[in-house]
C-alpha cells in the first residue's frame, strides 16, 4: 500500500507531503484546483513518461518520493534487478531541467522497467479515460484468469511462448543465412571443384618453374655438364692430377716421412671430386627432355598461374587453403539445411503445444465468464441498473497469433435496457453507465487479485444522487480489504471515506500553487456541506453533511 507521498516543484505543487492509511481515502476540491496532479505525480513516480514541462515554473528540478509497504513475495523482483528489498520501500524520481530523469529505490539507482514492474504489483490506477480498458482484451483476460485460477497453466504457456518466439526469430535468421548461402553455393562448388581438379601441391609453382627453365635450356645445360664431366674425370682430368700428386707425396713419405697429412687431404679431395663427377654423370643422363615433356611442364605452369591470377592468390598453398575453406562452407550449408529442418519440426511441435494450451485457457475462461458476468450484473443492480445485461464474448481463434494470454480476444458486451441489442461496451454505454460498469468490473477484479492499492480518478463521472450513494458504498466495501483512494466531486462518495483530503489552489506573490491537507471532523463537515450547496454554507447543508457522515 501507499504510505506516504512527497512532492517538490511538480506543476502547481511547490512542496507537499501526505500520509495515507488503509481503507477508503477521498480527495476533493474545486475544478482546476489540482486534484489530478497527485495522480499524475504518482504515475510519474511509478515509471510514467518524464517531461520537463512538469517542473514548476522557475525551478530547476522536481522530485517525487513515495513510501510503499510491500509484501515479501516481491523479493524475487528486487533480486532480479539487484535492489535491496525492504518492507517499507522508498521510491524516488527526479526530473532535471535538461529533461533527464533519475530513479531510485531505497537509494539504489534503478531503471524505469523496475518501477513499472513494481507498479503492476502494488497499485492499480483508474484515470479519467480508464474506461477504454473495458474494450482491452488483455484487461478482460486478466480478470477471467483470476477467476479461473489459470496461474499455473499461464506460467507454462508463457514459458513456451517465449521459447516459441525465440525459435521463430532464430529460424528466420537461419533461413536468411541459408538463402544467402544458396545464392553462393553453386559458385563455391564450381571454385572448389576447379581448384580440386588441379591436384595442386604446396610449393609446386616453384618446382615447376625450375624444371621448366631446365627443360627450355636442356641443350646448353647438357653441353656444359659434359664439359664439367670432362674436366673432372677424363684423361689428365682433375681426378688424374690429384691421383698423381697423391702418388708423389707417398714417395716423399717413404723417403723422409712427414707428408702423411698431405696424403690424407689429397685423398679426401680426390674422393670428393670423384663423387661430384659421378653425380654430374647421373645428372647428364637425366637431361633427356623431349618436346612432350616440355609441353607438359608448360601446360602445368599455365594451369597453376591461371588459377593464381583468376582468384588473386600468390601461391599454390593459398589456393589449397581456399579450397579447404570452401569445403567447410559447403559442408556447413548442408548442416544448415538439416538444422533448419530440425528447427521447423520443433516449431511445429511448440505451435501445437501452444495451440492446445491456448484452447485449454479459453475453456477455463469460458467457464469463468458467467461468474464474472453475474458479479458485474449484481453490482450494477445495486448501482441502480437492474435491467442491465452483460456478456463476455471470448472471440477465440485457433488461427490467430499467440498473444501473452493465448488466442482469446474477449469483448465485453452490454445492454442497459430491455429490448436493446447487445453491443461492445464502448458503443452501448453512456458516460454514467460506463462509470458504473467500470466500478463493477474493478470491484470484481480486486476480489481475485492481491493488489494492495487502487486509485480512482473521478470514477463518479456522469452519476449523482442515489447512484452516487451506492457507488460510495461499493468503494467503502472495497476499502475493507485494500487501500482505496478516490478523487471525487460528489459528497455522497466523499462521505463514505475514512480519510478526507482537500485540494486548494492559492496565489502567493503572483505564483499559483496547489496544496493538499487532511481534513479534521469539523473541516470535513464544512467541505461536504459546500459540495452539497456551493460556496455559501447554510444550516441546512451542514445538517445534510452531518447526516451523510452519519453524525446525526
Amino acid at each position: 500500500m501507499l504510505k506516504q507521498i512527497s512532492i517538490q516543484n511538480f506543476v502547481l505543487i511547490k512542496e507537499l507531503k501526505l500520509d495515507f492509511s488503509k481503507g477508503l481515502s477521498v480527495i476533493t476540491g474545486e475544478t482546476g484546483a489540482g486534484k489530478s496532479i497527485l495522480l499524475d505525480a504518482l504515475q510519474l513516480l511509478l515509471g510514467g513518461r518524464a517531461d520537463v514541462s512538469v517542473i514548476r515554473k522557475g525551478e530547476k528540478k522536481c522530485v517525487i518520493e513515495g513510501v510503499f509497504r510491500l509484501t515479501k513475495d516481491l523479493q524475487p523482483l528486487f533480486k532480479q534487478y539487484d535492489v535491496d528489498f525492504e518492507e517499507d520501500t522508498l521510491l524516488r524520481r527526479e526530473i532535471g531541467e535538461n529533461g533527464k530523469s533519475r530513479s531510485f529505490a531505497n537509494d539504489t539507482p534503478v531503471t524505469l522497467p523496475f518501477l513499472k514492474a513494481i507498479a503492476q504489483s502494488v497499485v492499480d490506477i483508474h484515470s479519467q479515460h480508464a474506461f477504454l480498458s473495458l474494450k482491452s482484451s488483455g484487461f478482460l483476460v486478466n480478470i477471467l484468469d483470476g477467476l479461473a485460477g489459470n496461474e499455473k497453466i499461464l506460467k507454462v504457456y508463457s514459458e513456451n511462448l517465449q521459447h516459441y518466439k525465440a525459435l521463430v526469430k532464430q529460424l528466420e535468421q537461419e533461413e536468411v543465412a541459408v538463402k544467402l548461402i544458396k545464392e553462393n553455393l553453386d559458385y563455391w562448388k564450381f571454385k572448389f571443384n576447379e581448384i580440386e581438379a588441379a591436384n595442386l601441391q604446396v610449393g609446386e609453382e616453384e618446382s615447376v618453374e625450375k624444371e621448366l627453365k631446365i627443360a627450355e635450356n636442356s641443350g646448353e645445360v647438357r653441353e656444359r655438364l659434359d664439359r664439367v664431366l670432362n674436366h673432372l674425370s677424363a684423361d689428365n682430368s682433375a681426378v688424374d692430377r690429384l691421383m698423381s700428386a697423391e702418388v708423389e707425396f707417398e714417395k716423399l713419405e717413404r723417403l723422409t716421412g712427414g707428408f702423411a697429412v698431405f696424403i690424407e687431404r689429397l685423398k679426401a679431395l680426390r674422393i670428393e671430386t670423384e663423387d661430384v663427377a659421378s653425380e654430374v654423370e647421373n645428372l647428364t643422363h637425366s637431361m633427356h627432355f623431349d618436346k612432350s615433356k616440355l609441353h607438359e611442364l608448360q601446360d602445368r605452369q599455365s594451369v597453376i598461374y591461371s588459377l593464381l591470377k583468376k582468384y588473386n592468390f600468390v601461391s599454390a598453398k593459398d589456393l589449397l587453403d581456399e579450397a579447404a575453406d570452401l569445403q567447410s562452407k559447403i559442408d556447413a550449408a548442408s548442416y544448415s539445411e538439416e538444422n533448419i529442418e530440425a528447427m521447423r519440426k520443433k516449431k511445429e511441435v511448440l505451435h501445437k503445444t501452444l495451440t492446445d494450451q491456448a484452447l485449454q485457457l479459453s475453456k477455463f475462461r469460458k467457464k469463468a465468464a458467467p461468474i464474472l458476468v453475474k458479479q458485474i450484473v449484481d453490482l450494477l443492480s445495486q448501482l441502480k441498473m437492474p435491467k442491465a445485461r452483460v456478456e463476455v464474448d471470448l472471440c477465440f481463434s485457433n488461427t490467430a497469433a499467440f498473444g501473452e494470454g493465448g488466442q482469446d480476444k474477449p469483448i465485453l458486451m452490454f445492454s442497459a435496457n430491455p429490448g436493446e441489442d447487445m453491443k461492445a461496451i464502448e458503443d452501448a454505454a453512456s458516460g454514467g453507465e460506463l462509470s458504473r460498469v467500470m466500478l463493477a468490473v474493478k470491484s470484481c477484479m480486486v476480489q481475485h487479485f492481491t493488489l494492495p492499492t487502487i486509485i480512482f480518478d473521478e470514477i463518479d463521472t456522469g452519476v449523482s444522487g442515489e447512484v452516487a450513494h451506492k457507488m460510495g458504498l461499493v468503494l467503502q466495501e472495497m476499502g475493507k480489504s485494500m487501500q482505496v483512494i478516490a478523487i471525487s466531486h460528489l459528497p455522497q462518495i466523499a462521505s463514505k471515506a475514512q480519510q478526507h483530503y482537500r485540494v486548494e489552489k492559492t496565489v502567493v506573490g503572483g505564483a499559483t500553487a496547489s496544496k493538499v491537507y487532511l481534513l479534521n471532523k469539523e473541516q470535513r463537515i464544512e467541505e461536504i456541506a459546500q459540495m452539497l450547496s456551493g460556496d455559501k454554507l447554510t444550516k441546512k447543508s451542514l445538517e445534510n453533511a452531518k447526516e451523510l457522515l452519519g453524525l446525526v
